[in-house]
């Protein structure tokens, strides 16, 4: 992983520990018409401008590490109900044949 004890916390670091985690878990990316980097760096983006704009605005740091965790539960669970959205979709276009 990279180091990032010693300066902010940029996208492009952040990205790539994102890939990481993948790596372990990964994404189902098959039949869809995006670049898995361009994804990662976009949205790797999106978030450092976010937790920056939260350091600028003297957000402190442990309250930064609630939000971004309960950011983590919040995705999580989303990502859980459209699983299982998709799931049942396919058990009823399995159903239809």
């Amino acid at each position: 992983m990279p180091d990032t004890s010693d300066r902010g916390l940029d996208h492009h670091t952040l990205a790539a520990l994102a890939r990481e985690v993948e790596d372990a878990d990964p994404i189902a990316w098959g039949g869809l018409a995006l670049d898995r980097e361009t994804v990662y760096d976009l949205i790797a983006s999106q978030i450092a401008e976010l937790f920056q704009g939260y350091e600028q605005s003297g957000v402190p740091r442990d309250r930064q590490m609630l939000i971004a965790l309960s950011t983590v539960v919040k995705l999580t669970v989303e990502n859980f109900v459209l699983h299982q959205r998709v799931m049942r979709a396919a058990d009823a276009e399995s159903r239809d044949e």
